[in-house]
């Protein structure tokens, strides 16, 4: 094949890449839409919670939308027992994220979209949309995927205001968030630490304690597996942090997941599109490469 007839098959390639970018978007957009049906307030999820052998967490939360609306914990911890009741609804932040992800993508795919009479878009103009199009969706995958440190304990936790009745300010901390699509609630009872105390443990307060990493440290300490709808745990192992402007020692911490149907149904469709974008991605890559070689 001469090169004349090289740079003929790679531009009716390129051409033929460019002319199925509307079934893609098409597809991508359907996709997009799905996952907001998903995350919104219409897919209410009520989720058991509860520790493996024992009942040191049992209950349920239910959460609409980005919200946390409804809520009965009973806590058997050694410090802390008795039931809590969501009284107030909150916002999970990391929802209200993928949600704007999911928007955001939304709006490029409606701008990028070819229209009747509309030329056939430049090689270049099609890459920079792709590529806008997969960073907004791996982002609203990571989302789901992990809280960020700034979210977790002991840098955030849920108002105990929330509560009824409310926890005590600096005796204990709720945490819930997001790891792998799955609710994650954390309870830590907490005792203040007196001045000559302060250094014990200090280096500890800075540590990002992600959802994944104090798992599977705890995990591969006491041999510990769970099923895949929930996992649970509690460590005895005290640390020194700086919560709330003062440091505290924390005395128990149950930790318990809940596996989110809806949450799973738009992390798995999130996914999807992700291969899908990074396969017109390679194929558009691939082909203007092979042109500007020619």
């Amino acid at each position: 094949m001469t090169i004349d007839e090289e740079r003929a098959s790679a531009a009716r390639e390129l051409s033929w890449l460019l002319t199925t970018l509307t079934s893609t978007l098409i597809s991508v957009r359907t996709g997009l839409t799905e996952c907001l049906d998903l995350l919104s307030p219409a897919n209410t999820s009520t989720l058991p919670f509860s520790t493996p052998r024992s009942e040191v967490l049992k209950g349920f939360i239910t959460r609409s939308g980005p919200q946390i609306t409804r809520g009965e914990l009973s806590l058997h911890l050694q410090r802390q027992r008795g039931k809590l009741s969501v009284r107030a609804p909150w916002v999970l932040e990391q929802l209200v994220d993928v949600e704007n992800y999911v928007l955001r993508s939304l709006e490029l795919v409606a701008n990028g979209a070819f229209r009747e009479g509309e030329e056939e878009k430049d090689p270049k103009s099609t890459m920079q949309l792709l590529q806008a199009l997969q960073e907004n969706v791996s982002a609203a995958r990571a989302a789901l995927r992990a809280a960020s440190a700034h979210r977790l304990f002991p840098f955030h936790a849920v108002d105990p205001k929330v509560f009824e009745p409310p926890l005590v300010p600096g005796a204990a901390a709720f945490s819930l968030h997001i790891a792998e699509a799955s609710l994650v609630v954390e309870v830590r009872t907490l005792e203040p630490v007196a001045p000559a105390d302060n250094g014990r443990g200090n280096f500890l307060a800075g540590i990002d304690i992600s959802p994944f990493g104090f798992r599977e440290r705890f995990a591969a300490a006491v041999g510990i597996h769970h099923g895949p709808a929930s996992r649970a745990h509690a460590s005895g192992e005290e640390e020194v942090v700086s919560f709330n402007g003062t440091k505290v020692r924390v005395k128990e911490v149950v930790r318990v997941e809940s596996q989110d149907p809806s949450l799973m149904a738009a992390w798995a469709k999130l996914g999807g599109l992700e291969h899908v974008l990074a396969g017109s991605i390679d194929g558009n890559t691939e082909i203007s490469f092979v042109m500007s070689s020619l």
